[in-house]
C-alpha cells in the first residue's frame, strides 16, 4: 500500500518502567534504560517536538492539534521508577508525560500472578502529588487492580473503572481526563463504562485507527522499547500509528458471557 494514502496524527507513545540498568528490569521486559530514554528525549528536543498531556490536548482543541509538532508520552501502571528515574529526566528537559495509575494495590500483583514476574513497587501518594505539583505530569485512570476488563461482570467493571476514578480524583483533588485499558483489552461494553465514568479520552494498544478523532475512546499507541535510533524515528512518525492500523487492523476481544454479568 502506498504511504500517500496514510493519514497522520499526533503520535502517542507507550512506556511502562524505567531502569538504571538492564539487570534491574523484569523478565517481561516492559522497561527501558535511563540512558536510552534520555537519548530518546534528546531526539525529541532536537526534532522540536512539544510534549503535551491530554488536558493540554483538550485545551488546544482537536482542530488545532496539527498546527505544531506535538507528541504525547504515556506511561502505564505507576511504578516507583516513574518517580526515581522518569521524573528527574522530565524536569531536566522540561517535558511532560501522562501516567496511568493502578491505584488499588501497591505492587505489580497482576504480572506476578500471570508471569511469575519480580515484585516491583508502585508509587505512593506523596510521590504522585509531588509529580502532579510540578505541572509536568498528568495522571489518568488504569483501574484498581489491572484486570482484563472484558472478563468482568458489570458490577466489577463499575468498581474497577468508576469507583477507581472517584477515589483518585478525591485524592488528587483534580478531574481525570484520560483512561488506559489494562492490556489494551477493549470491547463496546468496556468502552461504554469508561465513557459513563466521565473520561474525555481513552488509550488502547493494538486497536484504534491511529487517528485520534476517529474514536476518542480507542486511541492507538506505539509501544517504545530499547530499539535502534532508526526504529525510534520510525515510531515517532505522525503516520506510523495509522500505518499499523492499515497493516494489522484491530485485535478482537470478547466480553464475558451475557448470562454472567451481574
Amino acid at each position: 500500500m502506498s504511504n500517500k494514502n496514510i493519514k497522520s496524527d499526533i503520535q502517542v507513545l507507550m512506556y511502562h518502567q524505567f531502569v538504571e540498568n538492564v539487570s534491574d528490569g523484569g523478565k517481561i521486559k516492559l522497561f527501558i534504560t535511563k540512558k536510552k530514554f534520555e537519548w530518546q528525549l534528546r531526539i525529541l528536543k532536537f526534532l522540536k517536538y512539544e510534549t503535551i498531556t491530554f488536558k493540554d490536548l483538550k485545551k488546544i482543541g482537536l482542530e488545532n492539534r496539527n498546527k505544531k509538532r506535538y507528541i504525547i508520552l504515556t506511561v502505564d501502571d505507576g511504578y516507583k521508577d516513574n518517580y526515581s528515574v522518569l521524573f528527574p529526566l522530565l524536569k531536566k528537559y522540561n517535558m511532560k508525560a501522562v501516567i496511568y495509575l493502578v491505584s488499588g494495590i501497591d505492587y505489580n500483583k497482576w504480572t506476578i500472578e500471570s508471569d511469575e514476574e519480580k515484585k516491583f513497587s508502585l508509587m505512593n501518594l506523596s510521590e504522585i502529588k509531588e509529580m502532579q505539583r510540578s505541572g509536568l505530569v498528568e495522571f489518568g485512570g488504569h483501574t484498581l487492580t489491572h484486570p482484563s476488563l472484558p472478563s468482568l461482570t458489570d458490577k466489577e467493571l463499575y468498581k474497577e473503572i468508576i469507583e477507581d476514578k472517584k477515589n483518585l480524583e478525591e485524592k488528587l483533588q483534580e478531574k481525570l481526563t484520560s483512561f488506559a485499558y489494562p492490556y489494551g483489552h477493549i470491547t463496546p461494553r468496556v468502552k461504554k463504562m469508561v465513557k459513563d465514568a466521565g473520561y474525555d479520552f481513552a488509550v488502547s494498544t493494538d486497536t484504534g485507527t491511529g487517528i485520534i478523532e476517529d474514536d476518542l475512546f480507542d486511541i492507538r499507541r506505539t509501544a517504545i522499547d530499547t530499539g535502534s535510533l532508526i526504529g525510534f524515528l520510525k515510531k515517532i512518525s505522525p503516520k506510523y500509528l495509522n500505518y499499523r492500523y492499515k497493516k494489522y487492523g484491530n485485535k478482537k476481544f470478547k466480553d464475558k458471557e451475557l448470562g454472567s454479568k451481574s
